[in-house]
């Protein structure tokens, strides 16, 4: 049977109407409605590393780091984001901001219709696209720059399993220029971020959940083994991927902040913290209790007999184990994960409402009208609780001011109007320490001053010799606020 004909049972097709477009538009003005402060945000101390090194490394290697993704050239996708704002832009950061939350609210239509696909409900994709717009704890994605990574990786991710989703729900196998695409999209999301590398697994569970029986296994892997492919090529390429990334000389597995620790305490440990953040109360033990509660999950959504709902049981169990097994991790590098919760909250919410028109509706039109009614109602609260957290926690707050010390620092270097010799030497001089990473004054007089040849040493760094401070040509005094030139030694 040719590979673009197999047909695969319970594949649903959904043809985008008007009401699905003004569904968006919403979606589009609500995440707006909490993202547009977020342009008058700074640049974070990581952010002016990450900018750094790919200034460091230059185009071409980054370009060479993205087609050779199983190096351990860090996140090679966001020299893709940076070095094209650094070069038009410079060091004005509104134009990264804008470019940040637009990948944000590009990324809104793709999970809307992801689940739409999946679900063949508009009122299940309208909810869970609305949790997934904005969570408080999870402003950072909008706020703080360098959570680019996870911006990009959630894009990407949700950009190839949707499309992933799209031909197979109607019922055809992946062409091999399908195939190339689909595979384009996953290394562009395992080049933003390492979360990525649970896709191929998603893609094997959403197969198999297509087979309705266990009986049915031997007949469905004879007729229909040409769609695996997919899964078993993604698969190939993320062990690749994986292989590299733990072996190279620059692992970041290698740094305590990312060397996993693999046991049950960790695992249930970081899942019970996503949770909490994602309730809101980050001492609460409830995080624990739903982790009990998982086996709980999955036999109701076997019961239930939702392929959905069984997708996503698997997903909130799946998705963060790239994360599952290091150090507790802000929640909004949880992004992807947030979509299992946001369709299992969706759904339930969808079952209740069904179950009361059955009780309250039994005609079709009335039946119709109280869920729509009842789905508008759940939106409008849900919406209404998020504003309310959102105030109560006040984050948006201290991220807008975390990146203003960047901007002063910045302004400092620029103000000396210091135009330095190509090959010059100059010595960074402290006058007080207000940063914590040691190079963090190099990584903004290097992009201040945007020329390669320079030789620039900070005051205090213990590789730092005498011999090279009596050879500098400069030397920059500075604070937070102002910078000054200040004699430098005696070359004589």
């Amino acid at each position: 049977m040719p590979a673009q004909v197999i047909n695969i049972s319970g594949g649903r097709q959904h043809k985008l109407s008007g009401l699905d477009v003004a569904c968006v538009v919403l979606l589009l003005a609500y995440f707006f409605h909490f993202a547009i402060p977020a342009v008058g945000a700074g640049f974070g101390d990581d952010e002016m590393m990450n900018l750094y090194l790919y200034w460091l490394a230059g185009a071409f290697k980054s370009i060479q780091a993205n087609l050779c993704f199983w190096s351990t050239f860090p996140r090679p996708a966001g020299a893709l984001y940076y070095l094209p704002l650094y070069h038009f832009f410079f060091l004005d950061p509104l134009p990264y901001r804008i470019v940040q939350i637009g990948i944000l609210a590009a990324t809104i239509p793709i999970f809307f219709y992801l689940v739409l696909l999946l679900s063949g409900s508009r009122a299940v994709a309208f909810l869970v696209a609305l949790a997934m717009c904005y969570h408080g704890q999870m402003a950072s994605l909008v706020f703080t720059g360098s959570f680019i990574y996870d911006v990009l990786c959630g894009f990407f991710y949700f950009a190839s399993l949707t499309y992933y989703v799209y031909i197979r729900q109607k019922g055809l196998a992946l062409r091999p220029g399908q195939l190339v695409v689909f595979l384009a999209l996953y290394v562009c999301a395992l080049n933003s971020k390492e979360m990525a590398v649970s896709l191929p697994v998603i893609v094997f569970i959403y197969e198999a959940l297509k087979c309705p029986r266990l009986r049915d296994w031997n007949e469905f892997a004879r007729r229909n083994w040409r769609v695996a492919i997919p899964a078993f090529v993604t698969a190939l390429v993320t062990a690749i991927y994986i292989y590299g990334k733990l072996n190279g000389a620059y692992s970041l597995a290698k740094l305590e902040a990312y060397r996993p620790v693999y046991s049950w305490h960790r695992f249930t440990l970081t899942n019970a913290h996503f949770i909490n953040d994602l309730l809101y109360d980050s001492a609460s033990r409830i995080g624990r209790a739903i982790l009990i509660a998982w086996p709980v999950l999955f036999l109701y959504a076997f019961w239930r007999r939702d392929r959905l709902l069984r997708l996503m049981a698997f997903w909130v169990v799946i998705t963060p184990l790239p994360l599952a097994f290091i150090p507790s991790r802000s929640a909004a590098m949880y992004y992807i994960v947030l979509l299992g919760w946001a369709t299992i909250f969706a759904g339930l919410v969808s079952d209740l409402i069904a179950l009361a028109g059955k009780v309250t509706a039994p005609s079709g039109p009335r039946t119709a009208m109280l869920s729509t009614c009842a789905t508008a109602a759940v939106a409008v609260a849900f919406a209404v609780f998020t504003q309310w957290e959102n105030q109560r926690f006040d984050r948006t707050r201290g991220l807008l001011n975390s990146g203003e010390k960047s901007l002063r620092v910045i302004q400092a270097f620029r103000s000396l109007a210091l135009h330095p010799e190509p090959g010059s030497r100059i010595l960074l001089r402290p006058e007080k320490r207000f940063y914590l990473n040691d190079y963090y004054p190099l990584f903004v007089a290097s992009l201040v001053w945007n020329d390669h040849s320079l030789q620039i040493y900070v005051e205090g760094q213990p590789q730092l010799s005498q011999h090279q401070v009596a050879k500098v040509d400069c030397v920059v005094s500075f604070n937070e606020f102002q910078a000054k030139l200040v004699p430098a030694p005696d070359h004589s």
